[in-house]
């Protein structure tokens, strides 16, 4: 498939939707609402356990669910087909925004929870296999560089939804999640009308390679992807630790006075530095190389986490700037991470299984930071007030230092039997 020279403007720009729609629900209903949703229910003594179980649960929920979907696309499954996956992701969490509209239990409310974190495992894994699947699109950095802009824009709105609509009251119902789920219905069906109908409708019939249904290619990753996959939870692990209780280390630690504003406005800055920093992430890769960008942005994040746990409350122009820096150094690792693992994956009958695995590092490392830092935050706090929040700078310190040391180990070279930078599989 000659995707690289093939695909109009318009093609490749709504090829990113999916990725836009599903980190929308996530910022503005998982990573923001949820919090707060919790809080309200069961209180401040356990706010912390109950988040990072509950999204702990859901992480592994998602790895189940991307072992089996790897397995089914890449044996069961004509690669032809792989364009529709992201649809059916997403119209999985059609039914329970229209819930969560409502006035939930909180049992029930836990459940659509759970299935709209394992639905965006599904979109990014089945979303990520179709770009692997293009042998010959060439220009890699570039592909991965536009995901990365969407990932962040679709994050920096979902934030605005939280912090600008979830104070009112539409169609007649109320509470926390309401609003922001209403709105995140109307983004997710409006971005699979865009994705069908400006992608899937108009590739369909290019997107038929000559491969025999059922020939069998053994799942072997290379010594470099399987060190990928360790940088990648690590360096997840510490990201998401700060994503994961924002919420709370806004109220806490930085005794904001009005928490969701507060939150949102931090969330704006990450995003304003994801947004800025994507594309020239893409640039900055194919001239020195993922793992140099990879390296870059792990010295930067663990810098400016330490100056945002131990100086953010001094002044809000400091907060401000360490989540700027934060979100180009995200923007970095999502970058040069989604291009160095394109590259290493040994042949496309395989993308599947690998962008399940690489899916699934990403929810193993939500597991990894809810878990560990629902350990250390509620009990350090009960000893120390807000010595819970140092607890969980010295994670992301370790969880950063631990993805750099397994990316010095890797390789110059991008895999034995795997894509050189032509896009050609060897």
């Amino acid at each position: 498939m000659d995707c690289a020279n093939g695909l109009s403007r318009i093609r490749h720009l709504v090829f990113g939707l999916p990725r836009f729609a599903s980190l929308f629900v996530y910022t503005s209903l998982v990573t923001l609402t949820l919090p707060v949703w919790i809080l309200q229910n069961v209180g401040d003594d356990v706010k912390g356990r109950h988040l990072g179980l509950i999204t702990a649960a859901a992480a592994l929920f998602s790895v189940a669910l991307l072992a089996v979907f790897g397995w089914y696309r890449d044996r069961r499954s004509r690669i032809a087909q792989g364009p529709k996956y992201p649809l059916y992701a997403l119209g999985l969490m059609l039914p329970g925004l229209l819930l969560l509209h409502t006035e939930l239990a909180y049992s029930a409310g836990i459940m659509v929870f759970l299935v709209l974190i394992v639905a965006r495992s599904f979109c990014e894994a089945s979303h990520l296999a179709v770009l692997a699947d293009q042998p010959t699109a060439g220009g890699t950095e570039r592909y991965t560089a536009g995901i990365a802009f969407w990932h962040f824009l679709g994050t920096g709105l979902g934030a605005a939804a939280f912090g600008l609509v979830s104070g009112t009251s539409w169609l007649g119902m109320s509470g926390s999640a309401a609003n922001a789920a209403l709105l995140s219905f109307c983004v997710v069906a409006f971005s699979m009308v865009g994705y069908y109908g400006g992608y899937v409708r108009k590739m369909r019939p290019r997107m038929m390679p000559p491969v025999e249904e059922s020939r069998r290619m053994p799942m072997r990753l290379p010594r470099n992807l399987w060190l990928l996959v360790g940088a990648r939870v690590f360096f997840l692990s510490g990201l998401l630790l700060i994503a994961t209780f924002l919420v709370y280390i806004v109220r806490d630690l930085l005794a904001a006075g009005n928490v969701r504003q507060m939150t949102a406005l931090l969330y704006g800055g990450s995003i304003i530095g994801s947004v800025l920093a994507a594309l020239p992430a893409g640039r900055l890769t194919a001239r020195r190389g993922e793992r140099f960008v990879l390296f870059l942005a792990g010295t930067l994040l663990a810098g400016v986490a330490a100056l945002f746990f131990l100086l953010g409350r001094i002044h809000l122009a400091v907060t401000i700037a360490c989540m700027l820096a934060y979100g180009a150094g995200f923007a970095m690792v999502i970058s040069a991470g989604l291009s160095l693992t394109v590259k290493l994956i040994p042949h496309p009958r395989m993308s599947g299984r690998i962008m399940a695995v690489m899916t699934a590092a990403t929810f193993v490392a939500q597991f990894v930071a809810s878990l560990s830092g629902a350990a250390v935050l509620d009990p350090f706090n009960r000893l120390r007030p807000n010595l819970g929040y140092l607890a969980l700078l010295v994670l992301v310190e370790i969880y950063l230092a631990a993805g750099g040391l397994f990316l010095y180990f890797m390789k110059e070279e991008t895999g034995e039997g795997g894509r050189g930078q032509s896009g050609q599989w060897k």
